[in-house]
């Protein structure tokens, strides 16, 4: 299990990001000014950076203070602090980080437009996703992981939420597929179809999460219930699309 102390230094470095998921709008507003602060940090030491190295003479000495600023500055954004030193695979359930790296997770699915406004990384967003697509999350965890990928199915697509299929292969269960089953009943279009098509892929763990299976999947799908033979069958009782040339 993560050590007590290390677990107060997480808290110290990013316990400021619980308030970017808080529904106190008082609260969100200096969890968010906060995230803009040091982001805005970064940028001004990393420009004050850029300009001494053009600068001629160069003094290594002001370039070393310089890079140390901006190192400084950086390891304290969020994406900094989770990922420039991940975890491995088997360490991520007890990892101190796991509570921050589902926090701006879920600052993502839930405040998509101010994500997209002020923190818009995508690869950021993938390789959370993927560093939390592990097996064996403990319970509190486990739940906010089913949560994320219910919110994700139900909303439109955005970029990188088709990786949360990983996350639902690692979290499945009968309440995962319950809560799936009952979004295929959904009256959303996008959301039926993003519930079947997790469905499948948990039906189907041999078969790959990519663009080609979603499209391959989805055109069998609308087929069949064109056809009238979609309704009442598990994911449409979709066989496996055959294996690429």
């Amino acid at each position: 299990m993560t050590e007590r102390g290390a677990i107060e230094e997480w808290d110290t470095r990013l316990g400021w990001m619980c308030a970017l998921v808080s529904d106190d709008e008082i609260a969100h507003r200096r969890a968010l000014d906060r995230y803009l602060r040091v982001t805005r940090d970064t940028r001004e030491a990393r420009a004050a950076y850029d300009a001494i190295v053009l600068r001629v003479p160069r003094s290594v000495s002001a370039e070393d203070a310089a890079w140390r600023r901006f190192r400084t500055a950086w390891e304290a954004t969020p994406a900094a602090a989770l990922l420039a030193e991940p975890p491995t695979p088997g360490e991520v359930p007890d990892w101190g980080g796991l509570p921050y790296a589902l926090t701006y997770l879920e600052w993502e699915a839930r405040f998509p437009i101010e994500w997209t406004r002020h923190a818009k990384v995508w690869s950021t967003k993938q390789r959370l996703i993927r560093l939390l697509a592990v097996p064996g999350h403990h319970e509190p965890a486990r739940a906010r992981l089913l949560d994320l990928v219910e919110l994700v199915v139900y909303r439109r697509h955005r970029c990188k939420d088709r990786d949360y299929s990983r996350i639902a292969r690692v979290v499945d269960g009968e309440d995962l597929r319950a809560r799936l089953e009952k979004a295929r009943a959904s009256g959303e279009a996008w959301t039926r179809d993003q519930a079947g098509h997790v469905l499948w892929l948990l039906r189907n763990p041999h078969i790959p999460i990519n663009r080609t299976n979603w499209f391959r999947w989805l055109s069998a799908s609308t087929a069949e219930r064109l056809d009238g033979t979609l309704d009442g069958r598990p994911d449409g009782g979709l066989e496996p699309p055959p294996p690429l040339p």
